[in-house]
């Protein structure tokens, strides 16, 4: 019996790195993990974002764990993708109780940039990083409301 038993986690930016740390972890200590990534790059962004085979890596470390998770491919810029991919998994495993609004990016230019580039940079790391986190936190509060028993919004960040 693991500290999470029963419980339910959403996770943002789980195909790899801290989201895929994250969700391993909460599996091994009993929760169900419902899990989203971009899997495609962003065309500003200085290195490859994750992969589909990264976020199935990912499902396939839970489910080692003797875990489950409901993966989807959704980008936290876009609200309703996002939104679908957190309520088929709420409709699959019945609630939620832990939020890690965790997907993150760190647009580096290699090269100088132009202008336009360097505002598309800017642009693209507040979409994700700040209103990404928005739209997780918004997704997920009805749900947390609805399960009457609280819950944890996590936001990870760095500078």
């Amino acid at each position: 019996m693991g500290s999470l038993d029963g419980k339910v986690a959403f996770i943002t930016g789980v195909a790899r790195g801290q989201g895929r740390s994250h969700a391993v972890r909460l599996a091994a200590d009993g929760a169900a993990i419902i899990g989203v990534d971009i899997c495609e790059d962003i065309s500003s962004n200085g290195y490859p974002m994750a992969s589909r085979e990264e976020l199935d890596e990912t499902v396939a470390l839970v489910e080692a764990t003797g875990g489950k998770m409901v993966a989807s491919v959704a980008d936290v810029r876009d609200f309703h993708s996002l939104k679908a991919a957190l309520d088929a998994g709420v409709e699959q495993f019945g609630r939620l109780d832990i939020v890690l609004a965790n997907a993150g990016i760190a647009t580096m230019a290699f090269r100088e940039v132009t202008d336009d580039e360097d505002l598309e940079m800017w642009t693209d790391v507040l979409n994700v990083n700040l209103v990404g986190a928005y739209h997780t936190a918004k997704a997920a509060i009805p749900h947390l409301i609805a399960g009457g028993q609280g819950g944890s919004i996590v936001f990870t960040s760095s500078t």
